[in-house]
């Protein structure tokens, strides 16, 4: 029972997820007070070596590039919709991710909350609480991406 169950949770995943060499699931937990978003991440690649920051940083390109559905929440579509606004995004990607760099101002409150360790599988599960609003703000401020308000 165990194994077909893993075997569909790994191919959702595979064919979920934007990245090509990045392999995780995301799951909204909850919509919290001030913008922020609660998320569930699990990690498939490498978990020894994933490290929050990695995590938070995997939860805020799920949020640009696939957005989620959940039971818990509200589904949320990716910011990055047109080719257009993930070209802009390329263009800062780079710096936008550094070490110290802008996407820090828009995580709080990250857990390393439990590994799961099975015979062929390894899996290392975050909760990433993440600015949504205010990440979207911050692309319509860099023209990365239209205001919601625009044509009306």
């Amino acid at each position: 029972m165990k194994k077909p169950i893993l075997t569909l949770l790994f191919f959702l995943v595979l064919f979920s997820c934007h990245a090509q060499r990045e392999l995780y699931s995301i799951e909204c937990i909850s919509v919290e007070n001030e913008g922020f978003v609660k998320l569930k991440l699990l990690n498939y690649v490498k978990p020894t070596k994933f490290k929050i920051a990695d995590a938070s940083k995997d939860a805020i390109k799920a949020l640009l590039y696939s957005g989620y559905s959940s039971t818990n929440c509200p589904t949320q579509k990716p910011l990055l919709k047109e080719s257009a606004d993930i070209d802009n995004f390329k263009k800062i990607e780079s710096d936008f991710f550094l070490k110290n760099g802008k996407w820090k101002t828009f995580v709080r409150n990250s857990l390393d909350v439990d590994n799961i360790k099975t015979e062929k599988i390894t899996i290392k599960e975050f909760e990433i609480m993440v600015n949504k609003d205010l990440l979207r703000k911050y692309l319509e401020e860099q023209k990365i991406i239209k205001s919601l308000n625009t044509g009306f």
